[in-house]
């Protein structure tokens, strides 16, 4: 098979039932689920689900169950990001655009 018929994406490390399953579910329901993986498929899963943004949620918590060693061979330094962003979520969860800067009145004292 040669490269121009290969798909652009990487596979996914599970199967798609059960990441359909993880979309679906409770935090807590996803710790329970992916505690049964293997630490590098479950890093590799969690790097793969930080690549797309409607799964962020699903990675950080995935993450979070991961050693910084398995996420680094499973991802590089996407993985070390990751361990990062999952420790210190606060810093990460704000929303795109909202500015923690003062305002700046133009008001002049009298």
């Amino acid at each position: 098979m040669s490269n121009r018929y290969r798909p652009n994406e990487p596979a996914c490390p599970v199967p798609l039932e059960l990441l359909a399953l993880l979309l679906r579910s409770s935090d807590e329901r996803v710790v329970e689920t992916v505690r049964e993986l293997p630490p590098l498929q479950r890093a590799t899963l969690a790097a793969y689900c930080v690549a797309r943004t409607h799964m962020r949620r699903i990675a950080l918590v995935i993450a979070a169950d991961c050693s910084e060693h398995a996420l680094y061979e499973a991802a590089g330094t996407v993985g070390l990001a990751l361990y990062e962003q999952c420790r210190d979520q606060a810093s990460f969860d704000r929303e795109p655009g909202v500015s923690l800067r003062r305002k700046v009145s133009l008001a002049k004292a009298a």
